[in-house]
């Protein structure tokens, strides 16, 4: 089974992933997680912090996986290479990082989708598709539309939102806190990430509309989390297992 989150920096990804791990540990089901590029790990969100998960090691893994996916070529007919084409970037620099993410995601998802138990991506195919529009040249809804058609669909998404003053704040503290190098590497900045917020909102319209298992929550309460934790190990974790 895989379960995907998306949402714009801030909303919650992180928490609500620790608390899934934590209620599916209590019932004693095995969950794997994905962050983006990283390999799968066995539940390793319950206990990373953002001391641990904001570490100068993961700057040398993405550049240590970095170098054979910008010399190598992607099949035409793979998913990664579809959506790059799909949703052309607006500068070299971007096009390069987007491609080593998501092909190795893909690498990822694939993998997953061939093995047996949980997986829980934090950063899915979804929130891959919501960072392309971001960085897109010429954003647009229809390249949104083009690309469900073929991203292959995970057996839950769950979209986490929040206010738009609660995302800034948010996004503040965490690059007040971050290193300088890991926040030019690996975040879209305050402004991209509040326009993510919006992009977010309106993929998430999308895949209602096109019948993708959906749940939403608002992250600006973490009561709002139990909920959904709740609501997603009785109707869909427990339905998995008896099926």
């Amino acid at each position: 089974m895989i379960i995907e989150l998306f949402g714009s920096p801030g909303a919650g990804k992180t928490t609500l992933l620790r608390g899934l791990c934590r209620g599916m540990a209590k019932h004693g089901i095995n969950v794997k997680t994905v962050n983006g590029y990283r390999l799968i790990e066995y539940g390793s969100a319950q206990d990373d912090g953002p001391e641990v998960r904001h570490a100068i090691g993961r700057i040398g893994r993405k550049i240590a996986t970095s170098a054979p996916v910008l010399l190598s070529t992607l099949p035409k007919d793979g998913v990664a290479s579809r959506l790059l084409a799909s949703i052309p970037l607006r500068n070299r620099t971007w096009s390069w990082r987007m491609k080593v993410d998501i092909a190795l995601l893909c690498e990822t998802w694939h993998k997953a989708k061939e093995s047996e138990g949980y997986f829980i991506f934090e950063e899915g195919l979804i929130q891959a598709l919501c960072a392309l529009v971001v960085l897109a040249r010429t954003p647009g809804i229809d390249m949104v539309r083009d690309c469900l058609t073929f991203l292959p669909r995970p057996d839950l998404l769950v979209h986490i939102d929040a206010p738009q003053e609660t995302l800034r704040r948010r996004l503040m503290d965490r690059h007040a806190r971050q290193p300088f190098l890991e926040v030019l590497l690996f975040e879209l900045g305050v402004d991209r990430g509040l326009k993510q917020a919006d992009i977010s909102r309106e993929i998430a319209k999308c895949l209602r509309y096109a019948g993708w298992p959906l749940i939403e929550v608002n992250g600006a309460d973490p009561h709002n989390f139990d909920e959904v934790i709740t609501r997603v190990m009785e109707e869909h974790i427990n339905e998995s297992a008896l099926g």
